[in-house]
């Protein structure tokens, strides 16, 4: 059959639904951030080694968590939103993470956040992270102002969204300005991401697998856990953002999340906070 009587393969068209307007914002917010990226390779064989020996179900993604939220407990001029020509300092450690809802058929991302995370075991983050994948979805409040606005047109939204943004009591409940995201649903696959969420700090998690390591002169096969590590530059310099990076490293190869006495006084019927309909939208001011 000649080229111009080929008839085109056939398509559907569908229009893109509301709820991946949050995302498109948080897209089109961190395109105006000024990023600064770490990509680390860590040697995890005493973090596998302890989370396969724990007493509770400890994962991947609950012990990074874990060792990014005492990472910034030390380093706490880290954790803090610009808004506008102020800076909104947290005192408490609170990670916001993604976790997948529904079936494989039909998946749903929703942002969910664990608070004071630095105070908790891993595997009680672990458990919370499990808890917030099958349980009830959280119930999303919206004020009528909120409800206006997620309602206006794209261009209008996002900069309402930036206006508010520039106010430090409405920039502080946005949710948290360290997030942690990973990349365990692509399976074993192993490689840095670019993030573009617009956080002061995001961790992004690839997978572990074996990896050529030098040990004595001989070349042995050690687990490694690459990490990209994402600073909005406006709020963090080089040098901070390396001594944080420096930190978590020496947390993660120490396994040190996993001791006991690393813990605060929490209790373990804390629940997780899931951010307002507003800030899922508002991480793009």
């Amino acid at each position: 059959m000649s080229a111009a009587r080929a008839r085109p393969s056939g398509y559907v068209v569908r229009r893109v639904g509301k709820e991946r307007d949050p995302v498109l914002d948080r897209l089109v917010g961190a395109s105006r951030r000024f990023q600064v990226h770490a990509l680390v390779e860590l040697d995890v064989a005493r973090a596998a080694e302890r989370i396969r020996s724990a007493a509770g179900e400890v994962s991947w993604t609950g012990f990074v968590i874990g060792s990014v939220a005492r990472a910034v407990a030390v380093h706490p001029d880290v954790n803090v939103r610009r808004a506008g020509r102020h800076l909104v300092c947290f005192d408490r450690v609170d990670i916001g993470t993604t976790v997948e809802r529904g079936t494989s058929d039909d998946p749903m991302l929703d942002i969910t956040v664990v608070p004071a995370a630095d105070r908790l075991s891993c595997a009680e983050v672990t458990s919370m992270l499990h808890e917030a994948k099958v349980g009830p979805p959280p119930v999303h409040e919206a004020t009528r102002a909120v409800t206006t606005l997620l309602r206006l047109p794209a261009p209008l939204r996002r900069a309402g969204i930036r206006a508010l943004g520039a106010r430090p009591k409405t920039s502080a409940r946005f949710g948290p300005a360290v997030g942690v995201t990973s990349l365990g649903m692509f399976g074993h696959a192993w490689g840095w991401v670019i993030p573009v969420a617009p956080l002061t700090v995001i961790v992004s998690v690839g997978s572990v697998v074996d990896r050529p390591a030098v040990e004595a002169g001989v070349v042995v096969a050690r687990p490694r856990l690459p990490l990209t590590l994402t600073f909005d530059h406006a709020v963090v310099d080089g040098a901070p953002a390396a001594r944080f990076v420096e930190t978590l490293r020496e947390l993660v190869e120490t396994a040190a999340a996993l001791d006991d006495g690393t813990r605060g006084q929490m209790s373990r019927k804390t629940s997780m906070v899931a951010p307002s309909a507003l800030s899922r939208s508002a991480r793009s001011s």
